[in-house]
């Protein structure tokens, strides 16, 4: 996704400017190749063996929005439906894959969003792998990073077609536009990736101030004695700069509404501050099982001052040449003698003024919805890029062997975080695929037959996904089996837990059990959440961290009005169902689950 030859050019074309010590990726030995490959690998073939094309919450948005451009029968009314606002976002970047998508294939695959959104941490991965060779480190010092990046930390984003999009591309539209800001000259390509990234996700509107100071940080004053024939005038820069955000920001307000689906109260400042530094530091939550926000809130701190202080001593570091840049900002015709920032030093200011607000954007908007929500799996590539971030600045920054033992410490930590990423998030990535496929189910099974049926909308742009399930769902209509398998039901109200304590799971996927809920109506399918194992073995031992007994619960499913028996479905590795009794049942008012108000 990121041309080639960003990584060969000059951070200007000014003589004289290239950096000590750079390097071209043709130089750096396979087996470095293969090492910061290898991660990226991993988490490929972890998506393969879990993802399912099913559309999740805002997908639908998507599927939607091919129904209603379709309808639309003016140029105005499809455009208008591409720039039609979504919660508090344009989501502009999205729509245009998925209409792709749809033109191309035929139908629109929630599975092809999710891999063009993957893909945009390897844009990242390669970001901060340029930055450490042209500044002359080996490709090697790029481990660490690939280890932050790819790993099941990001269980929700990675398995989610729209959240795939928009929440891994803004950050990559971001750091593109910081990166050629700062080593390149390249400012038409720069403007071009402002407008992808404020198309893509609300935040991303922070890059026009953020890249306005970089505009006037990093563009040489005119030197009378030699003008660098391939730039433009810095005047023209600025203005063009200054234009297009004007533009682009009054276009992205026009007609804009507050999101209904946030709570009036944002909180105290205390819960917004706490959120804050959560959010900063989510990444933590891959080490604690107890208390993930505490963790979290701790590691935040920790990477907050180590931010501030990073950027307060490269302010010291630089603080002449930054105070003559500003003032030679007003003096066209003055000769340069005001100095260079270093480009590493202008792209991890621009890049940590971009994480740290959105973060701060995150905790004003959210807080009100509980801190938990705060270091969600969706929000952990900011943290995550922010810890990688840190990494390439000291590595780049410190005395030769200082960054030597920095880069052989960070790839032991890094890789000892992967290895807990995947334990700890290895039960939301199995729950996740259940939830989407039982779902796809009870969308699909709305009779007392074994029959799937489909509305014509979503015939016409989307496609079922395979599932467990299809070997034989009629099973899940006939008479149960013996053995009657033991369950405790805890109901109030409408709200109910089905658990049971002896069902083992067979395999790290589909083999394992599932509740039905059937009335004289229809049958439901409900996932459930194998039970953990815990201590040191669930943390370090991926390869038995379940025991027996699962635990099922209301808020996982919505039912229609009736009394329910309870059933329970068990898969094995073969692709078997069997269904068996539990003697139990619920009851359900057929109150829907609350929803928050959504404006598309």
């Amino acid at each position: 996704m990121i041309p080639p030859k960003l990584l060969t050019q000059p951070p200007s074309t000014r003589p004289g400017n290239r950096l000590p010590g750079s390097n071209t990726a043709s130089a750096q030995p396979l087996w470095a190749w293969v090492a910061v490959f290898l991660p990226v690998l991993a988490f490929a073939l972890t998506w393969q063996y879990y993802a399912v094309n099913v559309p999740k919450w805002d997908d639908h948005a998507l599927r939607a929005y091919l129904y209603y451009v379709d309808q639309e029968t003016t140029v105005s009314g499809k455009i208008y439906q591409l720039f039609r606002q979504h919660n508090e976002h344009r989501i502009v970047f999205d729509r245009i894959v998925a209409t792709l998508d749809y033109w191309l294939f035929g139908k629109l695959s929630y599975l092809h969003l999710m891999v063009l959104g993957n893909l945009s941490l390897v844009g990242l991965l390669a970001l901060f792998s340029f930055v450490l060779v042209r500044t002359g480190k080996p490709l090697i010092y790029a481990l660490p990073v690939s280890l932050l990046l790819f790993n099941l930390s990001h269980w929700e984003n990675m398995f989610w077609g729209m959240a795939a999009l928009q929440n891994f591309s803004v950050v990559l539209w971001a750091v593109l536009t910081i990166y050629l800001l700062s080593f390149t000259n390249r400012w038409s390509l720069a403007i071009a990736t402002a407008i992808l990234a404020t198309l893509t996700s609300g935040n991303g509107l922070l890059i026009w101030p953020i890249g306005l100071l970089l505009v006037l940080l990093r563009t040489p004053v005119r030197d009378r004695q030699a003008v660098a024939v391939s730039s433009p005038r810095p005047f023209v820069v600025l203005a063009t700069w200054v234009a297009v955000a004007a533009v682009v920001i009054v276009l992205y307000f026009t007609g804009f509404e507050p999101s209904a689906s946030n709570p009036p109260d944002r909180g105290s400042f205390t819960d917004i501050l706490k959120g804050w530094v959560a959010f900063t530091g989510s990444a933590a939550e891959a080490f604690s099982s107890t208390s993930p926000l505490s963790t979290s809130t701790r590691l935040g701190m920790l990477m907050i001052l180590a931010t501030l202080g990073s950027v307060g001593w490269s302010l010291r570091t630089h603080w002449t040449t930054l105070g003559n840049r500003l003032l030679a900002i007003g003096k066209p015709n003055a000769i340069d003698t005001s100095g260079s920032l270093p480009p590493t030093t202008l792209f991890f200011w621009g890049c940590t003024a971009f994480i740290l607000a959105t973060a701060a954007i995150v905790a004003w908007t959210r807080t009100s919805f509980g801190l938990d929500l705060i270091i969600t799996s969706r929000y952990k590539v900011y943290s995550l890029s922010l810890l990688a971030l840190l990494y390439v600045y000291a590595v780049v920054n410190l005395p030769r062997r200082a960054g030597y033992w920095l880069g052989m410490t960070s790839s032991v930590a890094s890789l000892l975080f992967a290895w807990l990423s995947y334990n700890a998030f290895l039960d939301d990535t199995i729950w996740w695929r259940h939830y989407m496929l039982t779902s796809q189910f009870n969308w699909t099974h709305g009779t007392d037959q074994p029959v799937s049926r489909l509305d014509d909308v979503s015939k016409k742009y989307t496609r079922l996904s395979p599932a467990f399930y299809d070997t034989n769902p009629a099973v899940l209509y006939q008479t149960a089996q013996p053995p009657l398998q033991p369950v405790t039901v805890t109901q109030t109200g409408d709200e109910f837990t089905i658990e049971n304590k002896t069902l083992p799971v067979q395999d790290l996927r589909d083999s394992r059990s599932f509740v039905v809920a059937r009335s004289d109506q229809r049958a439901y399918l409900i996932p459930a959440r194998q039970h953990q194992q815990a201590g040191l073995k669930a943390r370090f031992w991926p390869f038995s961290p379940f025991k027996t007994g699962f635990t099922a619960a209301r808020n996982d499913i919505r039912l229609d009005a009736g009394t329910y028996q309870l059933f329970i479905l068990t898969v094995t590795p073969g692709g078997q169902l069997s269904l068996h009794p539990t003697g139990q049942s619920v009851t359900s008012a057929g109150q829907a689950a609350a929803t928050l108000k959504k404006n598309w």
